[in-house]
């Protein structure tokens, strides 16, 4: 049963984001505003896919610590749910995103159309300043900065280090509040996984990381405030819904299929590299 209503979700859900992309083509000259309700709309949709095909729904707390205003949101990134999630919760979220996702047909052009920040991650330095501006411009339109700051989705119950760039954002926007947030959405629905499983998703708003720290005591602090958070989400999703116990074994596989995905990625960008090189090279 549970396999047939995640594929009825798949069929939901691929139908309706096809159908809302065709629709979208028509707005996309008519500015920010009018692609980013198109966002909107598309997030809240899937979000019903899931409880009528799944039972998935979500439990959002904490939101006494989000801020009326532009804030800077530090989220664990488990699977897909989130990047809906955020769109239903703040009013007008601006993602930091990687750039290969903005050469998706229709889908990349609504990303850039609807303002979210795309960076180019091998671009090093100048990725940084980009995403900076990307940020100052989308602070002073009164949005929501999400970034997820281990750079990719991870499995639950993984340890992965969370990328400088946070603190670059809590640096140069010292005035912005900067929001932990715990999510436990990888327990029902992974990122290679076909199944789906019921229950309440939870996101957490955590209080705000205090002003002026050092790096070194910033990157310690949201790391461990996040990632000790998200494990009691883990565990009390586990308890609750009656979910498949995660094992450290279920970790090294999916972090070694991740690993096996970068290596062939960035095998894929040397080829042309060496390519250009050696036409650059005189006979």
């Amino acid at each position: 049963m549970r396999a047939l209503r995640a594929f009825l979700f798949n069929v939901l859900f691929f139908a309706g984001t096809t159908a809302l992309c065709i629709c979208m083509v028509p707005l996309m000259p008519f500015g920010r505003k009018a692609n980013q309700l198109v966002g909107h709309m598309w997030c809240h949709l899937t979000q019903g896919a899931l409880a009528i095909s799944v039972g998935m729904y979500k439990r959002i707390r904490g939101l006494e610590n989000l801020p009326k205003g532009p804030c800077i949101l530090v989220a664990k990134h488990q699977s897909a749910w989130e990047t809906l999630t955020f769109h239903t919760v703040v009013p007008d979220p601006a993602y930091i995103l990687k750039k290969e996702l903005t050469r998706i047909p229709l889908m990349g052009q609504f990303l850039l159309f609807s303002g979210q920040i795309a960076v180019d991650r091998s671009a090093g330095s100048s990725a940084l300043k980009d995403m900076i501006k990307g940020a100052e411009r989308a602070l002073e339109d009164g949005r929501q900065i999400v970034i997820f700051p281990e750079g990719t989705r991870t499995p639950p119950g993984s340890d992965r280090p969370y990328h400088p760039g946070i603190y670059a954002l809590y640096k140069a926007f010292p005035n912005t509040p900067v929001i932990p947030v715990a999510i436990n959405s990888g327990m029902f629905w992974g990122r290679h996984s076909f199944m789906k499983y019921g229950g309440e998703v939870t996101m957490e708003f955590l209080p705000a990381i205090e002003p002026d720290l050092d790096r070194k005591t910033f990157m310690k602090t949201i790391k461990s405030r996040i990632d000790d958070r998200t494990r009691e989400l883990e565990r009390e999703a586990q308890a609750e819904f009656n979910l498949p116990t995660l094992t450290s074994r279920d970790v090294e596989i999916e972090e070694a299929r991740e690993k096996a995905e970068a290596e062939q990625q960035e095998a894929k960008t040397a080829i042309p590299m060496k390519s250009v090189n050696q036409e650059k090279t005189p006979s």
